[in-house]
């Protein structure tokens, strides 16, 4: 589909909705927003003006490791691979710039999607609110 993909360092007013809407209402967390969305780039995927899938992505203390999350498509959109997508844009723009290796925090729910993409799980599970979450790392091959 002719989609497009924006990065930026600032959260859009679209991925911003769309992140309320997803985490917040739908899945009925408490926090989504928080101070590191001023320091990350933040990736959006556009249907014309709507945003319909998004992602953030930050660097680690550690050189070359990168932080992905915030990974979440519209309702009306899944089952059409967007998150595959917005995580191998996310990725090959991280790559341009020099990581290394990035880590997501999953939710269990979606591990397998994760492992899918060649995310490994690392350490145990671990709960963020009320949801089980893991630790998920990947090496980037050089393109």
């Amino acid at each position: 589909m002719g989609y497009t993909v924006q990065i930026t360092e600032t959260l859009s007013e679209g991925a911003r909705a769309l992140r309320a809407g997803v985490f917040l209402d739908e899945q009925g967390f408490s926090v989504e927003f928080d101070d590191i969305d001023d320091h990350c780039l933040h990736l959006a995927l556009y249907d014309g003006d709507a945003v319909i899938a998004a992602a953030r992505a930050y660097p680690d203390a550690e050189p070359g490791l990168w932080h992905i999350g915030r990974v979440v498509v519209d309702k009306a959109h899944r089952g059409e691979h967007l998150g595959s997508r917005i995580m191998q844009e996310m990725e090959a723009h991280l790559r341009t710039i020099g990581a290394k290796r990035t880590t997501v925090s999953a939710q269990c729910r979606v591990r397998a999607f994760y492992a899918s993409l060649g995310y490994r799980a690392q350490g145990e599970i671990y709960m963020d609110e009320f949801c089980p979450h893991i630790r998920m790392d990947k090496h980037l091959a050089a393109t």
